[in-house]
């Protein structure tokens, strides 16, 4: 699949009435029709509009080149800014690094205050990826560049740079399954910056102090108070740099608080404050589809499922049928799966289980993974498959014993032995002794979406 093709994919309908409309000359033009005629194929080879149009393969090449550039300026101002985040809220990893990697060249040659901006920008946008392989380690080297870009950059602003890059730091390696050798790691950095930053205002700094400790007690402590507390000072902090580090980071601290709330179970409270997000936010939240998303679960953890499919029918749906490949369908998939299995339509459930299992799993992060197992497992409870759950369940166990000194695995086992006790029950076993510390550990926080599935199968 050619770069053009592949980008097309992600267009929306008005999206593409835009890219109709852009000037082109009569080839591209044709190039591009016949590109957009094929796309609902999703077995459609670039090669065959080449032949169609007799092209060379050089020729074909550079017309998609042409095009593709010119779809990002219809799309966009035309600015590294406006171009580059596009294709991150697209989810188009690849396209954007190649891109990135063209404009880098063009303005090694220039002005060193733009190349040092250029940077900066890459260093934002790879913090903000999703958690994937390489993120870091792409986020280090763009922050790097960036301070030798400045020349000699005051301590203040190297100071911006690392701790922004350790507040993106701490659940990749969460969500990895590093708790156990990043949490005493991240909690020795924080109490580091806590004496490096003593009587300094740096306000950017102090906002990415903040959310990093928030970050911290999300991702590696079950201490709720500090959670929000952070998060309220880094409110604070952000009312004296807004303008240096955008409203996004508004907009991340305020949907964050939705999310907090979930983890204290103060479900009601996270969907008000995710609506009044929406509410005020809705065009950029839309951008990121990680906002529809949780927006869904929180719904769902309120028993709002029609809410929740009506978003994600709305602004998700949209992915799975268009971009097959983007690995962000894999959590689409599986709130997917989790919404019907809710509404006892296990069909569709079944549907959506069975894309999550075809994905090379090497790709998720330990965290995706244990929580398809956690699902699938629970479906065949719910169909009332015992023996198939069984065997899930078995195999689950030892996956997660390839982890057994991480946090992650402590509580996520939690589940699975919430898992293993209603089998116990459902084969005519006695459940263990623990089981209602487990079910009542399983019933709060975010845990609840899942151990929700199984509140008709125990007796409460």
């Amino acid at each position: 699949m050619s770069m053009l093709s592949e980008f097309l994919r992600t267009l929306k309908p008005d999206e593409i009435a835009v890219v109709k409309q852009m000037h082109t000359s009569k080839r591209e033009k044709e190039v591009l029709q016949q590109t957009i005629a094929h796309l609902p194929d999703k077995t459609f080879d670039d090669e065959l509009v080449q032949n169609e149009l007799q092209l060379t393969k050089s020729h074909f090449d550079k017309i998609n080149s042409v095009l593709l550039d010119k779809c990002y300026n219809a799309l966009t101002n035309g600015t590294n800014q406006a171009v580059l985040y596009l294709l991150w809220e697209k989810g188009q990893k690849t396209l954007l690094l190649h891109e990135a990697k063209v404009r880098e060249r063009k303005l090694l040659k220039g002005n060193a205050k733009k190349l040092a901006e250029f940077y900066k920008l890459m260093f934002d946008i790879c913090v903000r990826l999703p958690v994937l392989n390489g993120k870091i380690v792409m986020a280090e080297q763009y922050g790097n560049k960036h301070l030798r870009a400045l020349g000699k950059p005051t301590t203040e602003k190297r100071s911006e740079i690392w701790l922004q890059y350790l507040f993106a730091t701490i659940f990749y390696y969460s969500a990895n399954g590093k708790m156990n050798e990043y949490g005493p790691w991240t909690l020795a950095e924080l109490e580091k910056w806590k004496k490096k930053l003593a009587g300094k205002e740096y306000p950017v700094c102090q906002f990415f102090y903040h959310l990093s400790w928030a970050s911290y007690y999300e991702f590696y402590t079950s201490n709720f108070e500090n959670l929000m507390q952070s998060l309220q000072a880094s409110l604070t902090a952000l009312q004296h740099c807004e303008e240096r580090v955008g409203e996004n980071y508004r907009i991340y601290v305020e949907t964050k608080m939705a999310n907090a709330y979930c983890h204290g179970s103060m479900y009601g409270l996270a969907m008000q404050t995710y609506s009044a997000c929406f509410k005020k936010y809705e065009k950029a939240l839309l951008r990121n589809r990680y906002h529809p998303l949780m927006y869904s679960v929180v719904a769902i953890l309120n028993n709002q499922l029609d809410e929740a499919e009506q978003m994600m029918n709305n602004h998700l749906k949209f992915y799975l049928e268009n971009t097959p490949n983007d690995t962000f369908n894999f959590d689409i998939e599986r709130i997917y799966a989790v919404l019907y299995m809710y509404k006892k339509e296990y069909e569709k459930a079944a549907h959506y289980l069975q894309r999550g299992q075809q994905w090379d799993k090497t790709k998720f992060t330990f965290l995706g993974d244990v929580l398809q197992r956690i699902v699938q497992n629970i479906y065949f409870i719910l169909i009332k498959d015992y023996e198939m759950a069984h065997t899930l369940l078995r195999t689950n166990k030892r996956f997660l014993q390839s982890k057994p000194e991480d946090e992650m695995t402590r509580e996520y086992g939690q589940m699975f032995e919430v898992i293993a006790d209603v089998l116990r029950l459902k084969t005519g076993k006695a459940m263990s002794k623990a089981f209602a510390d487990n079910y009542t550990a399983a019933q709060k926080g975010i845990m609840k979406l899942y151990s929700g599935l199984l509140a008709n199968e125990v007796p409460l």
